[in-house]
């Protein structure tokens, strides 16, 4: 399922411009990291060279074919595109951490580049830092910060100057989020008996400091969730005494102090609640899960506060520390261990966000739309944690190495490629996702656009190796020109006189024989007269269209033979 914000808010459009960031670097840091390839000339390079696989992303060639009220986007790839989990990449290790486990974070920014830290902090180093890498979509390393805390020694928050980085202090068990106008959220527990809210502006400087939000919470092992929704609600969710949980909400951004009373949503005086997530989706819905007993449990909530879908479970049992993240469409991305710190799998699911139960629960084959599957079987393995990119493809890391003090650790990276996807931006920029269907190299995805206009086709799919390719295609809907392209079957098109009153002419040339179709349709698509479909041979045509009992205004006539089809605007005026 899906985590839009998971402990690590990245929304920056480029970290390595930030030159408070690129500080030299010593080569033999990267020996900590258990790295050999940062350049030995150049100890301040953070770009890494490429790795011994294919590195290059496939690409596209698109055209599109309209059938009446319908299009078909044609895409055919240079190489056989893949959609399912790659293999994985080493991130970062040490052969003896002095701690039980590593703190990790993963999150994604506006370009697509992924973030994976992991905090610096053990019993025989209390480091408020992080290592931070910035991954190439594909998990490759692009550059890295060793050591980092941000400029100035703020752990916090960079300015770029607009968009944030946020990295929580996960010892502490906070949590944060950035909103739309990048103000930092910051929230945690003085040992779980309040929630306490921190804000700061995108520069960093402090506009709330210490505020309880609500006290009295009891959060089990100090844990608070929060998230903001499109309107600017801000939601904290937590579990009060491991059977309960609760959240409340800020209307105004938390300026005034003045939050909602805790609403419970599920409360179990018997069976253990806990390690609750929350996240908003583009409607304001608000989707929490968290783990009853050892179960996995789903909850959505409709912005007025009301039940969509109750508790509803999504396994039978063993299910530690769940995370999730959201994508565009709004389907949940969830990953979990199994067992409590040793575990042995990984696993993930995908739930359709767009559901409403009508506050009922809902069965696992109604939420689902992939399985929980192990993407990862190994022993030693806890803590995963994901997020999703504009393409719908999943980006995961997870901790490696046995659960103790003095073992050695690593944390891992691993991508699961999303189906050849269509994201397609409407002329009122709305925008439509299409999983395309075919196999190999030959895609298409076919819509009925819902108004006239100018279209943008982004294109991506995937390699085996996990290097996503991308590109956008334009068109018109309805095609208006009239210029035929060189080579096809249908030239010469035109038509006379335009505008018209009753009658109007349309001329076309046919370089080869072939099944001709010459309709007119409405400026909504809408098919009015069909004036031939028939086979006809090559060379001059003509056809008449009496449209005395139509409307005045404009009208499409559409030529086509085989694939290729010629449409040209006629306006029918007024007596």
């Amino acid at each position: 399922m899906s985590a839009k914000r998971t402990s690590l808010y990245l929304l920056i459009t480029l970290v390595l411009a930030l030159p408070s960031l690129a500080h030299p670097v010593d080569p033999a840091l990267y020996e900590h990291a258990s790295f050999s390839n940062v350049s030995e000339n150049n100890p301040e390079s953070l770009i890494y060279p490429p790795a011994s696989f294919d590195q290059k992303a496939p690409t596209f060639t698109i055209s599109h074919t309209e059938n009446g009220a319908e299009v078909t986007i044609n895409v055919t790839s240079n190489e056989d595109l893949f959609q399912g989990w790659v293999a994985g990449k080493d991130i970062w290790s040490d052969p003896d951490w002095d701690y039980w486990w590593l703190n990790t974070r993963i999150a994604i920014d506006e370009e697509n580049s992924v973030y994976a830290a992991v905090k610096l902090y053990e019993y025989s180093n209390p480091s408020i830092n992080f290592d931070m890498f910035v991954l190439e979509n594909n998990g490759d390393i692009s550059a890295s910060f060793l050591d980092w805390n941000g400029p100035e020694s703020n752990p916090l928050i960079v300015n770029n100057p607009d968009p944030n980085i946020y990295l929580e202090q996960p010892t502490l068990d906070g949590e944060g989020a950035v909103d739309s106008d990048n103000n930092t959220y910051l929230i945690y527990t003085n040992g779980g008996t309040n929630i306490i809210l921190t804000k700061l502006d995108p520069d960093g400087i402090l506009l709330i400091n210490g505020l309880n939000i609500v006290v009295g919470a009891n959060a089990w092992t100090n844990e608070a969730r929060v998230d903001i929704a499109p309107d600017g609600r801000i939601y904290v969710v937590w579990s009060r005494s491991l059977h309960d949980i609760q959240y409340v909400y800020s209307d105004d951004g938390g300026d005034s102090g003045s939050w909602s009373i805790p609403t419970s949503i599920c409360y179990n005086a018997s069976d253990q609640l806990c390690k609750p997530q929350i996240c908003c989706d583009t409607n304001g819905n608000v989707h929490i899960i968290w783990q009853h007993s050892s179960k996995l449990a789903y909850m959505k909530l409709l912005p007025d506060g009301n039940v969509s879908i109750d508790e509803s479970f999504l396994t039978s049992g063993g299910v530690w520390a769940p995370m999730m993240s959201i994508d565009e469409q709004n389907n949940l991305h969830i990953v979990w261990g199994t067992g409590t710190q040793g575990s042995n799998s990984v696993y993930y699911t995908k739930i359709n966000g767009n559901l409403d139960g009508g506050g009922a629960s809902m069965s696992d084959d109604d939420l689902t739309i992939i399985q929980e599957a192990p993407f990862i079987v190994s022993t030693d393995v806890r803590y995963p944690k994901c997020t999703v990119d504009s393409y719908l493809n999943v980006h995961a890391v997870y901790e490696q190495g046995e659960y103790g003090r003095h073992y050695p650790k690593a944390m891992n990276y691993i991508k699961m490629n999303g189906a050849p996807l269509l994201r397609i931006v409407c002329p009122d920029e709305s925008v439509l996702f299409l999983e395309m269907t075919g196999s190999g190299m030959e895609w298409e995805g076919t819509f009925t656009p819902p108004m006239n206009g100018t279209y943008s086709a982004g294109v991506s799919g995937s390699d085996t190796n996990g290097n996503t390719g991308i590109d956008t295609y334009e068109f018109e809907y309805p095609n208006t020109g009239i210029e035929s392209q060189s080579g096809l079957p249908v030239s010469g098109v035109s038509c006379s006189p335009n505008p018209f009153r009753g009658l109007i002419s349309f001329s076309y040339a046919l370089s080869e024989t072939g099944n001709v179709n010459v309709s007119i349709y409405d400026m909504t698509g809408r098919l009015i007269e069909t004036l031939v479909n028939e086979e006809q041979q090559s060379g001059l045509h003509s056809v008449d269209w009496k449209a005395s009992n139509m409307n005045p205004g404009i009208y499409l006539c559409r030529i086509s033979s085989g694939a290729v089809s010629e449409t040209m605007r006629c306006v029918i005026v007024a007596d």
